[in-house]
């Protein structure tokens, strides 16, 4: 007698399943208030379009001035549109800009307007860009990482200075730019966040942050700032949490 033995798995073709459609009138939306619940209010008359800035944008940031014009960080590339994301053009500087990039980031100060290319090389330093006038013109400086070489996972920000620490000396250098500006960076002992009182053109001032951001290889998300210069910066840690600085 000979047995075989079948291994896998077998389907019964029990024919095709009928399959509901639920009857949803359209437009489907609906309107949510803080709590999160559904609220009795008509939408926002909103519209989207499309917009396609044509060059390749990993790990993307996005900035706009108060002219209206739209600045899109598209790998080492400064893309720009002026008409709402109808058209886009390339605007950063070949000489001042870097031509490469590891990471990139950039920022649009909501006070002064200057535009932040931000620039990742290797993880030795970081080149940054700035531009005042919406993009035509240009000034650079390609080590511009602050005093601790080897910089990961790149961010930069803006805010009031206070009237405490750094921000003290920030009320003197205040006439030569108006905000002070903040550039953070993981170096996998810890994050390590630095001032600039030039307006982004150095970052002398700073170090690492000592305690339970120092887990977790220092990853951190976004630098935030408040309308009275306090500065947030959320660590990658297990319990939520948010380092807090008024100096």
């Amino acid at each position: 007698m000979v047995t075989t033995t079948i291994s896998g798995c077998i389907h019964l073709d029990e024919g095709p399943s009928e399959v509901n459609d639920e009857d949803v009138p359209e437009p489907r939306f609906f309107v949510t208030g803080p709590s999160g619940l559904p609220v009795d209010v008509p939408p926002l008359p909103l519209s989207f379009v499309f917009s396609d800035v044509g060059e390749t944008g990993k790990e993307p940031s996005i900035g706009i001035t108060s002219s209206g014009c739209i600045f899109f960080i598209a790998m080492e590339k400064v893309m720009r549109s002026c008409d709402h994301g109808q058209s886009w053009e390339e605007t950063q500087d070949p000489i001042q800009c870097s031509p490469t990039t590891s990471d990139p980031y950039g920022w649009v100060d909501p006070i002064t307007d200057r535009i932040f290319n931000v620039q990742m090389i290797g993880l030795e330093t970081s080149w940054i860009c700035w531009s005042d006038d919406d993009g035509d013109s240009w000034l650079g400086n390609p080590h511009d990482s602050g005093t601790t070489p080897i910089n990961d996972h790149i961010k930069l920000a803006s805010g009031p200075w206070t009237s405490e620490g750094y921000g003290a000396l920030g009320q003197f250098t205040s006439s030569f730019y108006e905000t002070a500006v903040y550039y953070c960076y993981n170096k996998l002992a810890g994050i390590f966040c630095f001032t600039s009182f030039d307006g982004g053109a150095t970052f002398d001032a700073g170090g690492q942050i000592i305690g339970l951001a120092t887990t977790n290889g220092g990853l951190h998300g976004a630098i935030s700032t408040s309308p009275d210069g306090t500065v947030y910066v959320t660590p990658r840690v297990e319990t939520p949490t948010v380092i807090v600085s008024k100096d």
